[in-house]
């Protein structure tokens, strides 16, 4: 046997010296013979009592504790139950030989809109099942699904119905004190690396982004969102989206309809803008007291795109240096879709622990109304029983009117002389 058939090995060095080269071989054979499996490993293999689980056994999301379940994908379980039965019927069937499930998809996908990072942690450890294709594929299938036009609708739409719009319009009314408020508007800007193609039309002066217009109301629910290029000013999104041209047909056809915005838009009879000029130190007027009512109100949806930021890191900066521009437009509509989602389900939750429930006096059983005895009305109401009847008898009676043009049931002062005028 020649050295060039001698099998390979990583720790020998082919010298030329005097020792036979059958010494070699065999020191080659006896290093393969103590790389053999040991009979003791293949023995505790096939005892179904020591098999130890794989990490993805150990590591389910859903044995979490709610806290901590929340605090990694920003729902609570219930609502993500419900979001993967209710995304189920709009994700693409999967053509790998792995079959993922849609759970593992929207936990995965909710997992990066919280942390912006691509690699799964559950529990603060990271899940080596999980790799970066599978949760870059996830997070772009799950967009896909919520931004499905039916699901957006459901639970982003602003108010085309007149008691929708009246609901708003009381909310603002009763917290701000200024009537006819339909919507508080702004824009965000969202990110993004250098697209390939309208490098211009995204880039804000100093960084490429998407800005997205939001639309809330007085408890911060999202009613619309638009996301366009982060060249556009707040003024052009504006003019073009749907919104103007209802709010310009309502005011028409004589319903008040404001949205509250701020120094950057114009003003105009359906939408309010701050007085110029107006600072702190500025002495009281009626220009100044609308100015602080207005501040007041506004500052309603610069704090729901606060939380929508904190909440969902992904909308931060350095977070979506992958992700084409169409893309980080749907992820912006579908973290909207997850703050409202949300929204709701505190408002179920908070509705449900604070209804009313008559109280059971007596825990035994209940007499019918044909057991209880008739009990005879005490003496002194049989001598104020005419008075009585004279009360609901005389027309005569002055009626008390509740001068409430938004149902409320409270009395409303009349419009605002002071309010300004529209050109």
């Amino acid at each position: 046997m020649e050295m060039s058939d001698k099998p390979p090995e990583d720790s020998y060095i082919s010298v030329v010296d005097d020792e036979p080269v059958f010494f070699e071989l065999l020191k080659w054979d006896a290093t393969q013979s103590q790389k053999q499996p040991e009979p003791r490993s293949l023995e505790k293999a096939k005892s179904p009592e020591k098999m130890v689980p794989t990490q993805r056994d150990e590591s389910d999301p859903f044995d979490l504790s709610d806290t901590a379940f929340v605090d990694a994908y920003r729902l609570s379980k219930d609502l993500a139950r419900n979001l993967c039965e209710e995304l189920k019927p709009v994700m693409p069937e999967s053509t790998k030989s792995i079959e993922f499930s849609v759970e593992s998809k929207v936990l995965a996908a909710l997992s990066f809109y919280a942390t912006g990072k691509y690699q799964k942690s559950i529990g603060g450890k990271t899940d080596p099942n999980i790799t970066q294709y599978f949760v870059s594929t996830a997070v772009i299938q799950v967009t896909e699904a919520i931004n499905n036009p039916a699901i957006v609708k459901k639970y982003i739409h602003f108010p085309h119905l007149r008691n929708e719009r009246e609901v708003i319009k009381n909310g603002f009314y009763m917290k701000y004190g200024i009537p006819n408020v339909v919507g508080c508007i702004d824009c965000m800007h969202v990110p993004l690396a250098r697209p390939g193609d309208d490098q211009k039309k995204h880039f804000n002066k100093s960084y490429h982004s998407k800005k997205a217009q939001i639309i809330c109301d007085s408890q911060m629910n999202i009613l619309s969102v638009d996301p366009q290029p982060g060249s556009l000013s707040h003024q052009a999104i504006f003019h073009k989206h749907a919104v103007r041209n209802d709010l310009e047909s309502l005011n028409y056809s004589r319903e008040l309809c404001w949205l509250i915005g701020g120094p950057h838009y114009t003003l105009n009879s359906y939408l309010m803008t701050p007085v110029a000029k107006i600072t702190k130190k500025t002495p009281m007027s009626p220009e100044k007291h609308y100015t602080n009512l207005h501040a007041q109100a506004h500052s309603v949806v610069k704090e729901t795109m606060r939380q929508l930021k904190s909440r969902w890191k992904c909308l931060q900066a350095t977070c979506n240096k992958q992700l084409d521009p169409p893309t980080v437009g749907m992820m912006i509509v579908a973290c909207c879709v997850l703050h409202n989602a949300r929204a709701r389900a505190a408002l179920v939750d908070r509705l449900w622990s604070e209804r009313r429930v008559a109280p059971e006096s007596n825990p035994k059983k209940r007499m019918s109304k044909k057991d209880k005895p008739v009990e005879p009305p005490p003496q002194h109401l049989h001598s104020m029983q005419p008075q009585l009847q004279s009360l609901h008898e005389d027309p005569k009676r002055p009626r008390i009117l509740m001068n409430n043009p938004y149902g409320l049931g409270v009395a409303v002062p009349p419009p605002w002389p002071h309010y300004p005028q529209h050109h």
